[in-house]
């Protein structure tokens, strides 16, 4: 093998770990707003208002070295981190995560219990060899930031080490057993892979193209969702998994709801009542079974999403046959009412569910306008 492949496995290997300890990040980690990888160090994760929450330098071994303080791989990632302090705030946490360990008796084992003048010290404890000459990693990366030792006690204090990291058959595993995974099957390790290896080629290539790469956590969570659509078998739910024996549509079970009552507002009758109740029953129903079978881990979010779609639905129809003319204002009501019921689909959560029933959206809708705390959010009758 020539010396150029021989380097090259190395350097192949270690961007393979540095992304995948990304993916793992990105996954197990709800507070961020942005990513960025190989632009701000290795991997940098910004809050909502764009300050540094954390700036991680990742090194991997293809064996297990001992990480030491004067070597490279601690002192230049210290000098790196150094250059760029004016982006590091007093909540920026900087951290080295490392394949190498850290034994006992290694003057490196308790760095993260140590304040910032002890860390500081230790630096300086350990910058010669024995013949009292400066190590050359410390001559080239740690006397020229040595200069202020005020600004370096202060970088200190931000600085945790990672040490004795996993291989990369282990961290894949690691991946697979964060929150997200939890929503996934005992046996759906391939759509646990899959998954996976598709967020790793989102990252991969944009790096191959660019040598960076830049993400927003709404733009993460959306494509993980499309990724889980893919990998993730949808419920089907049709007018046959609801036993309607199940079900009483007495009315005077619900003469008293306020969805009853919106509908005597626009003067409906017996008729609209009882198909109102009916699929306002189903309704109910589903809604406790699909929150049973449900696998997302933003299943209210997600709710929410759909009751704004619905209630937005709701107003411009309502508008529209606001401006009708030649009828009286009940009338319009009732027009509305008519093309909203038998309006088309709002897809409720296509991600998990192929929805083929036929009373959903309908019940649904009488749902939302039997808010007790929100009597506004669906009104039938247009204002005057």
């Amino acid at each position: 093998m020539s010396t150029i492949k021989q380097n090259a496995l190395p350097q192949k290997m270690g961007d393979i770990f540095h992304y995948y300890v990304a993916i793992k990040l990105l996954l197990d980690n709800n507070s961020w707003n942005k990513c960025q990888i190989e632009q701000s160090g290795d991997i940098a994760l910004f809050d909502k208002d764009d300050k540094q929450i954390y700036n991680i330098e990742v090194k991997h071994h293809n064996s297990r070295n001992e990480l030491k303080v004067y070597e490279e791989d601690f002192l230049k990632t210290l000098s790196n981190w150094f250059d760029i302090k004016i982006f590091f705030n007093e909540k920026t946490k900087l951290i080295l995560m490392t394949t190498s360990n850290i034994p006992s008796g290694n003057p490196l084992e308790f760095w993260n219990q140590f304040d910032s003048n002890k860390k500081y010290k230790t630096i300086i404890d350990n910058q010669k060899k024995n013949d009292g000459t400066y190590y050359a990693n410390v001559s080239t990366y740690f006397v020229p930031i040595n200069k202020n030792v005020d600004e370096l006690k202060e970088l200190l204090k931000k600085i945790d080490i990672q040490h004795s990291l996993s291989n990369l058959l282990v961290i894949r595993d690691e991946i697979k057993n964060v929150s997200y995974f939890r929503s996934f099957k005992d046996d759906e390790e391939n759509k646990k892979d899959n998954v996976i290896d598709s967020l790793y080629g989102l990252i991969g290539s944009s790096l191959l193209n660019q040598n960076k790469w830049e993400i927003t956590k709404s733009q993460f969570d959306q494509k993980l969702r499309e990724l889980t659509s893919l990998v993730q078998n949808k419920q089907l739910r049709t007018d046959n998994d609801i036993n309607i024996r199940d079900i009483d549509t007495s009315f005077s079970n619900y003469k008293d709801k306020q969805f009853i009552r919106k509908l005597q507002d626009i003067e409906f009758k017996d008729e609209i009542f009882i198909d109102a109740m009916g699929n306002y029953a189903k309704t109910i129903l589903e809604l406790a079974e699909r929150m049973r079978l449900k696998t997302s881990l933003d299943f209210d979010e997600r709710l929410i999403n759909y009751d704004s779609s619905l209630v937005s639905m709701v107003n411009f129809v309502k508008v529209k046959h606001g401006y009708s003319r030649d009828f009286t204002n009940i009338e319009k009501s009732q027009n509305s009412y008519f093309e909203i019921i038998g309006s088309s689909k709002i897809p409720f959560m296509p991600e998990e569910f192929d929805d083929q029933t036929t009373y959903f959206q309908k019940g649904y809708l009488h749902v939302l306008a039997d808010d007790d705390d929100d009597i506004e959010k669906i009104v039938w009758k247009l204002k005057d």
